[in-house]
Formats: C-alpha cells, structure tokens, sequence
C-alpha cells in the first residue's frame, strides 16, 4: 500500500458535543454487542481458506486468530456519547474477504449492498486500533514498519494492534459461539478491552511502561480503502522523547515489528513529510481536529 492512500474517518471530534471535545473515556461508549453484527457469509468464502494459505506462504509469522468486527459507530445523544457496534470475525476472514482480488472484492461489496443493504455485510472488517502517543516534551511517536510485518512495510505509524476478543475472555471459537446481543459484565469488558488494548501495544511495540501512560482517549474510528477499520485513541506519557527512546532501544516484546523510531514534534504534525500509512495520518487528523477545538473552547 502506498502511503498515500486515501482512507475515511467514520467518527471524528467534529461531531462531539462541547464536553468531548478533547475525547472520549470508556465511560461515554456506549456498546452494542453480539452475534447480528457478525458478517453474511457468501458465496466466495470458499476461496478463504486459498487467500489465508498464500498469506502465510508469504509471511510465516502470520497467524489466525479471533478480532472484533466493527458493524458501525455514530455519535449519539447531541453528541455526548458514541454508539459502537461489535461481532466476531477473525484474522483469516478479514484476509479472505478484506484483501481479495479487486474483482472479487468489489463483488463482496455489490452483494452486500444488494441482498442487505450494506456494502460491509461481507466483509469481516477486523477491527484495529492505533495510538497518537505524545511525549512529555511534546513530541509524536512514531515508528516504521519493517519488512517482517504482513503489510506497509517501511511506512510509519504509531503503536498499533487489534483489540484482542481472547483478552476479554472470549472463547476462541467466538465467531460460531457469539449469542444475539450480549449484555452485562461481558459487554464492559469488551468495553474495557478496547482501551486496554491501546496501552498494551504501546509497551508491547515501544517497551514504555503502562504506568507512564495516561487513561486512552478516543477521538476518532477510521476505515483504508479495503474497509479494515481502526479506533484511534491519542496517549501521553511521562517520559520525554529521550526516555521513550532509552526503552525502545532495550529492545521490546513486538520490537520486530519496526525497525525505527522517531519523534515528529507536535507542532509539525500538519507538515510532516514522513510517508505513513492511512491510519496514522487519520490519527493524526482526528489529534489535529482535538487541539483546534482546544484552541477554541
């Protein structure tokens, strides 16, 4: 993928009401979650298996596992809080519908629009997260992606991963277990896992301890031109620049994932000419959106 492509923000600050102008806690989510925002299966899932074996022919470190799927977000309530809705899917689903041919991925697309009224009823649409970590001293995290990773090799992006369904408690063969609407405990802490989530690839990727960091707050959800979706959650620590750096360089738990780390200072994000990928740069978008709200409440 080039790094100049495009993608669209589901959710911005834009259309927060003055009190989430800044972001969103946990608290303000409001969650929808079961099995009727699971994917329609479809004729072309036979050729699932086919996509995910040439998948891992091509990066043995690709592996399949249980992922949020994103059935949609709005602003709700004038804009004081955020309705998510959430099923099941899987890293082979969303490698075996998401990432077709163009063919036969825009047939996914017609038929969904065409037997159900949305483009994405096929899709699996896995849904990633991504953090705009800001340091002490002002400074953007960013890392670049090394060629050992599936995708967007030698672009930059902030610390990145999926909320995982298996830390939430989710049995692994979730996608076929999940019930209609689920409620209660297991809905906060799929709540919870979301912005857990953020944190934990910030010290998985970078080695910064959870106790720098801050709550996440979420200021925006985008979707690349495939559809693959991501909360985007913006983190300060305590550490400045040269202390993140002393932990990257001890070496970190997904260090493979980046061969460099760099820092863009907050004032040069608008002009920043590093090539990154889409959802960084929407991270980027939603944080710059957050700070001139900043400037005019």
């Amino acid at each position: 993928m080039a790094a100049d492509e495009p993608y669209i923000l589901l959710l911005s600050l834009d259309g927060a009401g003055a009190p989430f102008r800044q972001g969103i806690d946990a608290e303000d989510l409001r969650l929808s979650f079961g099995s009727q925002h699971n994917r329609k299966n479809h004729i072309l899932d036979t050729l699932i298996e086919k996509q995910w074996g040439a998948a891992v022919a091509r990066n043995p470190r690709t592996f399949d596992g249980s992922k949020f799927r994103l059935d949609g977000i709005t602003w709700v309530e004038g804009g004081c809080a955020v309705e998510l809705r959430l099923g099941l899917t899987s890293y082979k689903e969303y490698m075996g519908t998401n990432r077709l041919e163009d063919a036969q991925f825009l047939q996914l697309r017609r038929d969904g629009e065409e037997s159900h009224g949305d483009a994405c009823a096929h899709l699996s649409n896995a849904l990633g997260c991504e953090a705009l970590l800001l340091t002490s001293d002002r400074q953007v995290v960013l890392l670049r992606r090394s060629a050992a990773v599936g995708t967007h090799g030698g672009l930059y992006n902030g610390p990145s991963g999926h909320p995982e369904p298996g830390s939430a408690g989710l049995p692994k063969d979730g996608v076929a277990a999940l019930g209609a609407t689920v409620g209660g405990e297991e809905v906060d802490v799929v709540r919870r896992e979301l912005f857990k989530s953020v944190l934990d690839e910030i010290s998985a990727e970078t080695s910064v301890p959870h106790d720098s960091l801050t709550q996440p707050k979420l200021i925006g959800c985008m979707a690349d031109v495939r559809g693959k979706p991501d909360v985007l959650f913006f983190v300060q620590t305590t550490l400045d620049a040269a202390a993140v750096r002393e932990c990257y360089d001890r070496g970190a738990e997904e260090g493979w994932e980046s061969d460099r780390l760099t820092f863009v200072p907050e004032a040069d994000l608008a002009s920043c000419a590093l090539p990154m990928t889409a959802v960084t740069r929407a991270a980027i978008a939603c944080f710059l959106e957050m700070t001139r709200a900043s400037g005019d409440s």
